[in-house]
């Protein structure tokens, strides 16, 4: 390639070896022959700051050099750019090359406009907040100490948000952190679908405290009294179905209760879990926390022995939090997420809002208005569950197909959806021995049928 001391301007050889040459164009004419294609229409953005032009003497592209770039501005921020002109990360600049060349790559980066800010306050130059604001977007106040200034004061503020992203979080843990820590909805942990399949099974009895468990008792021993001592997995389940199938909105209410108390716990056992693991992550390094997650101090001196220990100068605040915290082993969230426990389940809330609506219950069951014959009812009930589930699908000895409904407690009369042999369904209700009559020979029954 030509010597860069030839007709094509003005230049400075800054290293050159049989592979490398790292050259500082002094002028248009060098910056024209040494730029990357598509870099040659940017002069006017860089000839106000320092351009450093490396290039690949082995591998020239199709278009002319294969030239890597280094731009510094006035305000001492750099700029990494590939031979194609893309714009890179300094770490994904600086893996563009072979070991043999870093060093003298690194040379010529020198120092970040942080680092450089630091080193002048260090040495006497009085710099302003809204100086050292404008150096770098992580720092929200800077109170210069004249007679010690190694001890002058920086104050960080970082967005929550990107406060954890120094921490290289996976894409599901952030998922999760702000699903969980959005200001909109509670997250579901639970939902009440899987609540109300529990409540089923009979698993909530132990939710319960005495006080209810008393209760409870009282209104199964009207409507189940088979079942009131709760003592079997049987007898749990059974009571379940029955209170669920009778009482629909009182126990879904009662379900709901807890299912959101349960959100609301976890998701404190969560924002406990983030603030124990993250809220002072930094301390040994010198950065202290004076609002977790959002807000930490520091000073000049501790930020620059930091950055003289991470060994490298170029890098932003956030960038140097970065290149520790993303060592720090203390992600990965969403591969345990509901293994977190419940923090402070309020238990007290729960049983008071039990107490009402098991209240409600029993004052129904007070009220001869709500039922024809409530131990009918139950009798009928516990003769039919056996062999009916509410909203399943059944046949009758002929084949005949009808959705089982329930029993209407106000008149004991057994609800059913028939399928019509011309298409559709009718709704109907029969009393005990008119749902058996039904159930051997639906045609010929016809003529019971009742609607409500």
């Amino acid at each position: 390639m030509p010597n860069a001391n030839d007709s094509h301007g003005e230049s400075k050889v800054i290293f050159e070896d049989e592979d490398w040459l790292i050259v500082e164009p002094m002028d248009y004419d060098s910056y024209l022959y040494y730029a990357s294609g598509n870099m040659k229409l940017m002069w006017k953005d860089v000839r106000n700051g320092e351009l450093f032009c490396i290039v690949n003497k082995d591998e020239p592209s199709e278009s002319g050099l294969k030239t890597y770039m280094i731009f510094k501005d006035d305000n001492n921020k750099i700029s990494y750019y590939n031979w194609k002109g893309s714009e890179l990360s300094k770490i994904g600049f600086l893996e563009s090359f072979p070991e043999d060349i870093l060093p003298q790559i690194k040379d010529v980066i020198g120092v970040g406009k942080m680092y450089d800010l630091l080193t002048r306050i260090v040495n006497g130059e009085q710099v302003s907040s809204r100086w050292m604001e404008n150096v770098d977007e992580a720092v929200y106040d800077f109170k210069y100490t004249p007679k010690a200034p190694i001890k002058s004061k920086i104050d960080l503020r970082f967005d929550e948000s990107d406060y954890i992203g120094l921490f290289n979080p996976s894409d599901d843990d952030m998922w999760y952190y702000n699903a969980i820590t959005g200001n909109y909805d509670t997250y579901e942990w639970e939902d009440d679908y899987q609540a109300t399949e529990d409540f089923k099974e009979g698993y909530f009895f132990n939710q319960f405290n005495e006080e209810n468990l008393k209760k409870i008792r009282q209104i199964l021993s009207i409507i189940s009294p088979q079942s009131v001592e709760l003592e079997t997995d049987e007898q749990k389940s059974e009571a379940a179905e029955k209170l669920i199938d009778m009482f629909g909105n009182e126990i879904g209410n009662i379900i709901y209760e807890y299912t959101s108390e349960s959100n609301q716990c976890k998701t404190r056992g969560f924002n406990k879990m983030i603030e124990d693991d993250f809220c002072n992550p930094f301390y040994n390094y010198g950065i202290i926390t004076k609002h977790c997650l959002r807000e930490y101090f520091t000073s000049v001196g501790m930020l620059l022995a930091l950055y003289d220990t991470m060994g490298d100068k170029t890098l932003t605040i956030s960038e140097l939090l970065f290149r520790i915290g993303s060592d720090m082993d203390i992600t990965g969230w969403s591969e345990y997420i509901y293994e977190l426990d419940c923090v402070d389940f309020n238990q007290e809330s729960f049983d008071s809002e039990c107490s009402r609506y098991l209240d409600k219950i029993i004052d129904k069951l007070e009220d001869e208005s709500q039922y024809e014959d409530i131990y009918a009812y139950a009798d009928i009930y516990k003769r039919l569950d056996s062999k009916f589930k509410i909203n399943n699908r059944y046949k009758t000895k002929s084949g005949r197909e009808f959705f089982y409904r329930g029993i209407n407690v106000r008149n004991n009369r057994i609800l059913i959806d028939v399928f019509k042999k011309e298409g559709g369904m009718e709704s109907r209700s029969y009393d005990e021995q008119e749902f058996e009559n039904f159930l051997v020979s639906p045609d010929l029954f016809e003529g019971f049928i009742r609607i409500n």
